[in-house]
């Protein structure tokens, strides 16, 4: 058992630690993918805002674009577009 492995008894796993040992091996693939599942959801619950900062954060603006955010019309169309979001409030 790995040193990480063996950290188990620190979490709020460790009165089920026994029961774990007793489960077969079909049981255990089950609470695995039980919790990798629980880890993937938690990832998609981040925010429209931190998903799109994420997704442009090496986005460099020129001097012009930064210019023509204020002076552009957009439809409400356009307004929902997650990248014209993220050049209107580029810092």
């Amino acid at each position: 058992m790995t040193a990480l492995a063996k950290r188990i008894v620190e979490t709020p796993m460790t009165p089920y630690m026994d029961l774990l040992k007793g489960m077969t091996e079909e049981n255990k693939r089950i609470v695995i993918t039980y919790i990798v599942d629980t880890m993937k959801e938690q990832e998609s619950a981040k925010s429209n805002k931190d998903v799109i900062r994420e997704k442009f954060k090496n986005l460099h603006l020129s001097e012009d674009i930064k210019q023509m955010r204020g002076c552009i019309k957009l439809s409400d169309e356009d307004m929902k577009d997650e990248r014209i979001q993220y050049i209107l409030s580029f810092e």
